[in-house]
């Protein structure tokens, strides 16, 4: 009997000849085809295999419309010792009144697009294939691969493993002609981005279907193949080889840029796409550093808390070996159960610190996704006593910093009543001051602004603090620092953070046995204390007292924050005090 081999093509029985076994491996669509035929004694002998060839499928009284008919008939040249003949007839939509026979008759579905009708002629030994492709209510598609609809893909991944196309309808890409015919603009030169075939990862093709060259219903919206290209050979095939599966940015940029849009413009400029020199390479730190690996950690395809396992359970894509955070990182192309089609807002688990557990994030809205990167991941707990080679909080800790969490209350006294979380209540926590959007003004034709560069935005904190052109115009509520002025939030935090600074410097000038020698040469002391943060570990040559760590833990977590107190003021300023007066006994 025949067999099947990976690509769907039929491979000849395995003969006993004597003793030496002849294995036929021959396509079986053409003609006459000398094959050689490897024999145990590694001698090669040289036979001819007849084969079927099925020479043409002809389509008659082309074109069809919705719900008509057309008779296809298949014309087959034989070899002389082939059988008996049987016809098996395939469409990619549409039903046949009997999928048997040379001739037969296919009716039309009752939507318009290309269909794809395939002819297997076997004699139950060797097998011909032959196909055609079909117009309805269009041409008939002259270029391979074409595009087939959306209807085509959802034959098969509509449920189980494989929901893509029942998740997709719920997204915007789903709406997107309607979307466009509602607006005040609906001028032709915007249908590309909201139709399928003529913008994607290809060029427009002569002849390949899609909007540019059938524009009708089936290529309305933003389907499956804008982001994958021409699917009939995948319909064809079901092989993954068969269609383009990419991270690449340039998938999600040919529509999301210019000044409407100006997604990937921003993101180019951001931190997220400018990842070189970070770790992405490590698996313990690819489920935030990589792309892709982060794409499966956020959907919660992976457990580990640190992305450990990321390698081995990354897909197959075209892409980059380690993928900058991408579009599709934090947005899930297929599903909308999340606004903006983020892959999570989960509840966010904060690091063990000051010998308890604390409470998960549960507020913050679309800034938990932020959050599950953006945490300590290390905590006093660990470090203070020991020590270690990179001492302090991962160098992350704005959840933590907004949480008001995870710093080493220890300084204080037992009892001390810490501030709790401001900003963190705020709709949308981190995405309404780091992604503040702006439209595009039609009237000045002014470039839109999507939030993609991260960077947070005076205009994003002016709904709350009023008409401020600066951050440090939030001003903070006492002369913290002690200079005898009343200044901005991060004015007095910087002012705190040289006091502390100053008197850690000053404890380590008189501490016995310590050589201070060009420790401190007029550098700012954030910078000096920031760069010298191995002081604190137990690997440096030195001993450091614990003391110095309990205190220099704050201060790194506060510098690694990088808000310079923004992100929650009163916190800040409460470890600051209580730091120098843990430190140097006074207030």
């Amino acid at each position: 009997m025949p067999r099947e081999n990976g690509s769907g093509k039929f491979l000849a029985a395995i003969v006993p000849f004597g003793f030496v076994l002849f294995l036929v491996s021959s396509l079986f669509v053409g003609c006459e085809k000398e094959v050689e035929v490897l024999v145990h004694d590694t001698v090669t002998v040289e036979i001819v295999v007849e084969v079927i060839s099925v020479d043409t499928v002809i389509a008659l009284n082309e074109p069809v419309e919705g719900g008509g008919s057309l008779d296809l008939t298949a014309t087959v040249t034989a070899g002389a010792d082939a059988g008996a003949l049987t016809y098996n007839w395939f469409a990619t939509a549409g039903s046949f009144d009997d999928a048997k026979g040379d001739t037969v008759t296919w009716t039309a579905p009752d939507s318009s697009g290309p269909v794809t009708v395939t002819v297997h002629v076997t004699d139950g030994v060797y097998i011909g294939i032959g196909s055609q492709n079909i117009g309805v209510g269009m041409y008939a598609p002259t270029a391979d691969p074409q595009y087939a609809g959306v209807s085509t893909c959802a034959v098969c991944h509509t449920s189980g493993d494989r929901p893509q196309y029942s998740t997709w309808v719920e997204t915007g890409h789903a709406n997107a002609w309607a979307d466009l015919q509602s607006s005040d603009h609906p001028a032709s030169y915007c249908e590309p981005c909201h139709t399928t075939g003529t913008m994607g990862l290809a060029d427009p093709v002569a002849g390949d279907a899609g909007w540019d060259d059938a524009p009708i219903s089936a290529f309305q919206n933003v389907q499956c193949e804008n982001c994958h290209g021409p699917g009939s050979d995948h319909a064809g095939t079901l092989s993954a080889a068969d269609i383009t599966i990419s991270f690449d940015v340039a998938v999600c940029g040919d529509c999301h840029s210019g000044s409407h849009n100006p997604n990937v413009a921003e993101w180019a400029t951001s931190g997220h796409g400018n990842l070189s020199g970070y770790p992405q390479g490590s698996s313990s730190c690819q489920g935030c550093h990589e792309g892709v690996a982060a794409s499966i950690r956020l959907s919660g395809e992976l457990s580990a808390y640190y992305g450990g396992g990321a390698i081995a359970a990354r897909p197959t894509v075209e892409v980059q070996p380690n993928a900058q955070l991408v579009c599709a990182t934090c947005h899930n192309p297929h599903d909308a159960t999340n606004e903006h089609q983020l892959r999570t807002v989960a509840d966010v688990q904060l690091i063990d610190s000051n010998g308890a557990t604390p409470a998960p994030i549960t507020a913050g809205g679309a800034g938990k996704l932020c959050m599950q990167c953006h945490h300590a991941r290390h905590s006093g707990d660990e470090h203070i006593i020991p020590g270690d080679a990179h001492f302090g909080p991962h160098h992350s800790n704005q959840a933590d910093v907004v949480a008001g969490k995870s710093a080493n209350t220890g300084v204080a006294d037992v009892g001390f009543i810490w501030a709790q979380a401001s900003h963190l209540y705020i709709e949308e926590s981190c995405v309404t001051c780091h992604m503040h959007e702006i439209e595009y003004n039609t009237t000045l034709q002014d470039s839109a602004a999507t939030g993609h560069t991260f960077a947070p935005t005076v205009a994003a904190c002016q709904q709350c603090h009023g008409s401020i052109t600066s951050f440090d115009q939030i001003m903070a509520l006492d002369d913290f620092d002690g200079d005898g002025s009343f200044e901005g939030v991060q004015s007095e935090v910087a002012g705190l953070m040289d006091v502390l600074a100053q008197a850690l410097i000053d404890s380590f000038k008189i501490s016995a046995g310590v050589d201070t020698t060009g420790w401190w040469a007029g550098d700012s002391l954030e910078d000096y204390i920031g760069e010298k943060w191995y002081f604190f570990s137990a690997t440096d040559s030195t001993e450091i007292p614990v003391l110095w760590r309990e205190v220099g833990y704050n201060w790194i977590y506060i510098i690694d924050d990088g808000s310079h107190g923004i992100h929650n003021p009163d916190y800040i300023v409460q470890l600051l005090q209580q730091s120098y007066k843990h430190l140097t006994g006074v207030l």
